[in-house]
């Protein structure tokens, strides 16, 4: 019932000023390394002389850009959920691009066929949409498809 301690045994032992100062530059590093990692992930990504890579990245720039601008105008003329609405469909919407995009980018070298998952996105943004309070689904719907306009803008301009 009752637990007994040796006293003889029981050893306190404070860590030397230079392992604490190990453990720290140890803990530092790692930290580093981590930021070092997605550093080197973006930097991959932007510095890719891959013209498909860069066509995408314009692209979903150019269409986070419009969808924000929209978003603003509508916020500001048809009411705050209004443009939030758009805004959300319209983050689908580069989400929707960017799965497409990949599966697209993987046709010859790993598939055969595009995949289908992307068409997940619509359906979930219209079931969110139609359960939340603060979403509407027309301006949802219609932020969603800004990626089209936005695709008309970039290649119109050659």
């Amino acid at each position: 019932m009752f637990t007994s301690v040796d006293s003889n045994r029981k050893k306190l032992e404070h860590p030397s000023n230079e392992n604490v100062q190990f453990s720290q530059s140890l803990d530092n590093s790692i930290i580093k390394e981590s930021k070092a990692g997605i550093a080197n992930k973006i930097d991959n990504l932007l510095s890719k002389n891959d013209e498909y890579t860069k066509l995408q990245l314009t692209i979903f720039g150019i269409t986070f850009i419009v969808s924000i601008l929209l978003a603003s105008i509508t916020g500001i003329f048809f009411g705050f959920t209004f443009g939030f609405s758009i805004f959300i469909g319209a983050i689908s919407g580069i989400f929707y691009l960017r799965l497409l995009a990949k599966s697209v980018g993987k046709l010859g070298k790993e598939s055969s066929g595009v995949s289908k998952l992307q068409l997940l996105v619509p359906v979930c943004l219209f079931i969110f949409a139609s359960k939340l309070g603060s979403l509407d689904i027309f301006p949802a719907m219609i932020g969603f498809f800004i990626y089209k306009p936005s695709l008309i803008l970039y290649f119109s301009r050659s």
